[in-house]
């Protein structure tokens, strides 16, 4: 059972957060991940260093979370209405699917990236693979799909390999016709990120790759990138650019891994552009989504650990060289992958990890919604406060479960903010609460 705190509160809490990395795959390089951080909460606009968190090396075994009620509704029979305080998000994506490790003879899930066929189907590309933390293994570590022919409410898996890479992958339409794709191909000379081209965005083919000198990518105290994680490409005027973050391999925290920035004239032969590093004091947590929007803008996203709080900053740039921050989410949407729809939508894929089930492939869409939330997480759980929601409009879920947690909750409403507090039995390990999300309303906005 879970245990949840709801009611009425007069006061705005400050906020806070921790949770933890999914894990890198088993044929690259692992992201270090440190132990669970009490740093004191981000002062803006100055940034907080933000360590990641540790991985745990053994499999431990699904317990009860426990839930309370407590109703905090001021005496007085017509509490006043609160106002948004600057610190709480709009909630602005709803989700409308989630699928777990583990089903369909799949092993562990991970890093989604979305790709519109002319017919208007959806495909889901994710790499399928081992997982090292949770005793995993026998899967082939390549990229295989999920297709969606309803705009991504349901989904079917398809049969074969899509991708023959050792990484995931970063997929997009070519203007001039067929499909690319970008993943690493592991080599004992040093991995390649390598271009693949399809002519029905299904059946890839490489097309060629290089290695990359990291040395130029600075993080803020002045270390070299190491290996990066899985880069997103899009095309520029003068050719291709890359974001990638730095797995951190090796490391011990503080983290402090930045975002290093790629360039290719041709898409097969790339090298890094040290000038366009972003390099914070606190830690990009998860590999970026760059994306070339239907509007032709783009959208550079950073799942950001900001010491106390976890959230997933969006910047925006017309040539790729300028950018400007102007969206943060209260959540963080790990490994996120964007797809504007030709209906005009605006779905968002991301995924997450939980070592009693593995990785999370989750499909969101843009929404419309009076919701705002502050998401703080504590050592041993997550509170909320959230606003123009009332309390019968909100669950909890583990989406790397597929886990309701508000069972025999008795949850009442009120014209100020909710409060919901959750806690993870410490019988259920480290990082319990990696994919526990508050699910409002018709929309099911996630914060």
């Amino acid at each position: 059972m879970a245990k949840i705190w709801l009611g009425v509160v007069a006061l705005c809490l400050a906020a806070c957060s921790s949770s933890a990395n999914p894990p890198a795959s088993e044929d690259r390089p692992e992201e270090s991940e440190p132990p669970e951080t009490t740093q004191p909460p981000a002062v803006e606009p100055e940034e907080v260093d933000a360590p990641a968190e540790a991985v745990v090396e053994e499999t431990v075994e699904t317990t009860e979370t426990t839930t309370t009620v407590v109703d905090q509704t001021p005496e007085s029979t017509d509490p006043p209405v609160r106002e948004v305080p600057p610190n709480a998000q709009p909630l602005t994506y709803g989700l409308l699917w989630a699928f777990q490790s583990q089903q369909l003879g799949l092993g562990n899930l991970s890093d989604p990236a979305l790709l519109e066929l002319p017919d208007g189907m959806l495909r889901l590309f994710f790499k399928n693979g081992n997982e090292p933390q949770m005793g995993l293994s026998g899967f082939d570590n390549k990229i295989h799909s999920f297709v969606s022919g309803d705009g991504g409410l349901t989904w079917e898996l398809e049969d074969g390999v899509r991708i023959d890479a050792g990484s995931p992958v970063s997929v997009s339409a070519n203007p001039d016709g067929g499909y690319d794709a970008w993943g690493w191909r592991l080599s004992p000379g040093g991995d390649q990120l390598t271009r693949f081209s399809s002519t029905d965005g299904s059946n890839f083919s490489v097309v060629g790759g290089s290695t990359l000198d990291t040395s130029s990518c600075l993080d803020t105290n002045g270390r070299p990138a190491g290996v990066l994680g899985d880069p997103q490409v899009e095309r520029v005027a003068d050719g291709y650019i890359a974001y990638a973050h730095d797995l951190g391999s090796g490391m011990q925290p503080p983290f402090t891994r930045q975002g290093c920035k790629l360039v290719s004239s041709d898409g097969v032969t790339w090298e890094i552009d040290g000038d366009g590093t972003f390099a914070f004091s606190h830690d990009i947590q998860t590999n970026p989504e760059l994306y070339r929007n239907a509007d032709g803008v783009l959208e550079l996203w950073f799942p950001a650990d900001r010491g106390m709080t976890k959230t997933t900053e969006i910047r925006i740039s017309s040539d790729g060289n300028d950018w400007e921050l102007t969206e943060q989410l209260s959540w963080m949407a790990n490994d996120p992958d964007r797809l504007d729809t030709s209906d005009g939508r605006e779905l968002l894929a991301f995924g997450n990890f939980d070592h009693r089930q593995g990785g999370l492939l989750a499909v969101s869409e843009r929404i419309e919604s009076t919701y705002h939330a502050v998401r703080e997480e504590t050592p041993d759980g997550v509170r909320w406060e959230l606003y123009g929601a009332e309390a019968d409009e909100v669950s909890v879920q583990n989406l790397c479960l597929g886990s309701d947690e508000t069972d025999s909750l008795s949850m009442q409403g009120g014209n100020g903010a909710v409060l919901v507090e959750y806690r993870a039995d410490p019988a259920s390990g480290f990082g319990a609460t990696n994919c526990v999300f508050l699910v409002v309303g018709d929309p099911r906005a996630l914060t």
